[in-house]
């Protein structure tokens, strides 16, 4: 870990693999998600994809996650997840998700974590917004072909 004035940084590669870089053809919201999920079941950072799955998809009818400029970052919180973490999918093609700007969406960054750790996801979340309001850096990770490029991305923070 990084070191300012003596506290601990987070970074982004902290939560994130070559294994949670997904690139998807799907451009339903329903199957974006639900496919996510499931990679975050298979990695073990979570036991039930079902009830994560539920919560995803339930926070989407609240209020969509889409927060412009072709971004998605989907969250949930439960009791049954011990640490947080990110996937990330590279959308092949536009998916319509209710987006405050009304853009489709091509990059989703799904959190989950412990419902007990508002600091650590407001970190997390902070870090991807860096990420994702650098021009240079938001139409590299569109572009991107492989998870390498996707980590690249996130390198220096």
């Amino acid at each position: 870990m990084l070191e300012f004035g003596g506290v601990n940084a987070m970074r982004i590669l902290d939560y994130l693999t070559e294994s949670s870089v997904l690139f998807l053809d799907d451009t339903s919201k329903h199957d974006i998600l639900t496919t996510m999920a499931a990679n975050a079941a298979d990695l073990g950072y979570i036991v039930d994809k079902q009830t994560f799955a539920k919560a995803i998809l339930e926070r989407e009818t609240i209020m969509s996650t889409g927060i412009g400029l072709q971004v998605a970052i989907p969250h949930a919180k439960l009791s049954t997840i011990k640490d947080f973490f990110v996937v990330v999918a590279i959308l092949k093609h536009d998916a319509e998700w209710d987006a405050l700007d009304k853009m489709p969406v091509r990059l989703v960054f799904m959190i989950g974590g412990p419902d007990d750790n508002q600091t650590d996801y407001l970190k997390i979340l902070s870090k991807i917004t860096l990420v994702i309001k650098n021009p240079a850096r938001r139409k590299a990770l569109m572009a991107a072909k492989d998870a390498q490029a996707v980590l690249a991305a996130f390198d220096e923070l």
